[in-house]
């Protein structure tokens, strides 16, 4: 591959890094650094779904049901979640927010609106909507090799 092209999107990588690690010093106070990145990411999926199956997580975030578990078990005991029997179906766990889940989603939706205003807002809007324009066609791209691969292919 073209050096000139692979400095120019490492270039673009570390951009786009010092962007995200300005942001996060700026928002360190309120940030609640204990909940992992896959916690988050059960986070997020439970609060747009309101609530999941413990297969559905396992699904979703491609590992084991006894692996997401296991998360589950540690974010229980922070009152990230709650698991309860489907009423539906009793063999099934429904997970859903519990309160430290609640509060660590709200929060994280009030620093999403104050980056948008403090930051985002000051763009013309032509060049959000080049932005989103890009990272649609990238995501695409990553889908489309991910289903062709089904794998990280590295040489």
């Amino acid at each position: 591959m073209n050096e000139e092209f692979i400095a120019y999107v490492r270039e673009i990588n570390e951009i786009e890094y010092a962007c995200h690690e300005m942001l996060t010093q700026e928002y360190a106070n309120v940030l609640d650094e204990s909940v992992t990145s896959s916690q988050i990411i059960i986070l997020n999926h439970l609060d747009s779904s309101g609530s999941m199956l413990t297969g559905e997580l396992a699904k979703q975030l491609n590992i084991t049901p006894s692996a997401v578990s296991q998360m589950l078990n540690k974010m229980e005991k922070r009152q990230l979640v709650k698991r309860s029997i489907n009423p539906n179906n009793r063999r099934e766990i429904l997970v859903e927010l519990d309160t430290a889940g609640l509060k660590f989603i709200e929060m994280n939706k009030k620093i999403e609106l104050s980056i948008i205003e403090r930051f985002y807002a000051k763009l013309p809007f032509e060049d959000l909507e080049a932005f989103k324009a890009f990272m649609l066609k990238f995501k695409r791209i990553i889908e489309q090799e991910l289903a062709e691969n089904g794998h990280v292919h590295i040489d």
